[in-house]
């Protein structure tokens, strides 16, 4: 379902694993695009030399170019890396835009000798470049909307399988993409755990203070992003299988481990959705459900007890809307946003949300395949790729990103941007997430997008009827570079709402939250 850095020294007594190595987990991971006259950041990431120690000699960069330019950076460290998460970001300024292809060496001693890893010392992949974009254009949007990313993973998710990237990298990686802002989603059945020893509940919860401490170190530190608490929580589904719920800027952390295998066979969670939903509501913070509609893998089913939300589980009163759009555009994609079609025909006002479910992973996914013998590689479940842009009423601040979320004022898409608004007769406007009264309305629209993404080739305004329960075509516009907003006039006819799904000729999307309109 994610994508994640692989976690390769756990094993099951007597079975062998062809993954484990007497060495730390040590890669690479770069931004799969960066902003024009940005910084190219490179993540380098060595993962538990607390238990295989190393000594970092250097770390060299060689980086391709499109035009078959070639630049290389040296980088001395000559340094003993024995913590548990030892992390550095190496940064340039690319030559040219375009495709940009870049190796990292890593070099090292440990017990056993002298190494040299490319990119990554996993058993069995690629070791291939990381892929960068040198973009030429900003990402597309209009003043007062911001970028950032709704689902990922710190490095408080690690586990027998998996680690997440370090918060203080956050920052850095995202701003270089263009972001502004992100939540951390750690599962709530490693939030739980000992620091560094998944096997053991921590009744003190030193991984959830410690995590909430960094991020308000990052928040003070910086101006121009904002990082948001937030946790992915199993739960019950009404069939009493486990799925995943997004709770945003909580206080208090909430459980839920029956997918965590901690307690195996027994894997029911502690809570029920309305459960987890009232903990979430009384605390402040606000729920999506997490990719309600994907399939789990069969053994992950089987053994975990993982399963779908419901039609039922999805109508949740305290459910603020659907994270149906994870990393990409498949069958949970689909069937997510058919539902949550369903939803608003039916009168919920519920909001779409995207994510990427990236446990770390800028450029590319490195997950475990077949247990203890494969690693597969990919380039889905990326952090950023599929973006929430909110409109954000004053300054970039945290509570005015989880204000934006809670009232839905956002919209999502993988490389275009639409902003809509509503003008009514006596004047007031409203924007995506919001509700006007009225009968005489103005609809403005505002496209952008930019070579990267390619030109628009359907833009559609579509109209919600409940009465009816019908949502059809309103408009569709024809998209001219030099035409920057559309303004239509139209007379309201019963409770209804406004929305907008765009795709460019590169197959980019973008989905506005709707506008609802009541008119009796």
């Amino acid at each position: 379902m994610s994508a994640l850095y692989a976690e390769v020294h756990y094993a099951l007594y007597g079975i062998f694993s062809l993954l484990k190595k007497p060495q730390p987990e040590v890669l690479a991971d770069a931004p799969y695009r960066v902003e024009p006259s940005t910084e190219i950041p490179i993540l380098c990431l060595v993962k538990d030399a607390d238990r295989y120690p190393i000594r970092m000699r250097k770390i060299t960069l060689g980086v391709s170019y499109p035009s078959g330019c070639f630049q290389e950076f040296s980088f001395d460290f000559d340094e003993t890396v024995k913590e548990r998460c030892w992390h550095r970001i190496l940064a340039f300024y690319p030559l040219e835009e375009g495709p940009v292809a870049i190796d990292v060496l890593f070099h090292f001693r440990d017990k056993r000798g002298d190494h040299r890893v490319r990119n990554d010392n996993y058993r069995g992949t690629s070791h291939a470049p990381l892929k960068v974009f040198v973009a030429g254009y900003s990402l597309p949007k209009s003043e007062g909307w911001y970028y950032g990313e709704a689902h990922y993973h710190t490095i408080y998710t690690d586990d027998q399988v998996e680690f997440g990237l370090p918060i203080q990298a956050t920052a850095t990686l995202a701003r270089a993409m263009g972001l502004s802002w992100a939540v951390a989603t750690d599962h709530s059945y490693d939030l739980d755990n000992f620091p560094g020893d998944p096997s053991r509940n921590d009744p003190y919860l030193s991984s959830w203070n410690r995590m909430k401490e960094e991020v308000a170190a990052l928040n003070s530190d910086r101006d121009n992003f904002t990082l948001l608490i937030g946790e992915e929580i199993s739960c019950r589904n009404g069939s009493g299988r486990n799925v995943h719920l997004l709770g945003y800027k909580m206080t208090d952390f909430i459980e839920g481990s029956g997918d965590s295998a901690e307690r195996w066979p027994d894997t029911a969670s502690e809570l029920s959705i309305p459960e987890a939903l009232l903990r979430i509501h009384r605390d402040g913070g606000v729920a999506y459900a997490a990719h309600p509609c994907e399939t789990w893998p069969w053994l992950q089913r089987l053994l975990l007890g993982r399963g779908r939300w419901s039609r039922k589980d999805l109508k949740e009163d305290l459910l603020s809307g659907l994270q149906f759009w994870n990393g990409e555009k498949g069958g949970g994609f689909e069937r997510g946003r058919k539902e949550w079609i369903r939803l608003l025909l039916e009168g919920k006002r519920i909001f779409a949300l995207g994510g990427n479910d990236a446990h770390g992973n800028f450029n590319r996914s490195r997950k475990i395949g077949l247990p203890f013998l494969t690693i597969r590689e990919s380039n889905k479940h990326l952090f950023g790729r599929v973006r929430n842009c909110l409109f954000i009423r004053g300054e970039l601040t945290t509570n005015n990103v989880f204000s934006a979320l809670r009232e839905g004022n956002l919209i999502v898409t993988n490389g275009p941007f639409v902003a809509i608004s509503l003008r009514n007769e006596m004047g007031r406007e409203a924007i995506v997430g919001e509700q006007i009264d009225g009968k005489d309305m103005r609809l403005k629209v505002e496209p952008r997008t930019t070579a990267e993404f390619g030109p628009f080739e359907v833009i559609d305004v579509l109209r919600g009827r409940i009465r009816a329960r019908q949502e059809q075509i309103f408009k569709r516009l024809k998209w001219n570079d030099g035409k920057k907003v559309f303004v239509l006039r139209f007379k309201a006819k019963g409770p209804s709402y406004i929305r907008v799904e765009a795709r460019t000729r590169k197959g980019a999307l973008c989905i506005t939250n709707p506008i609802w309109i009541n008119r009796s």
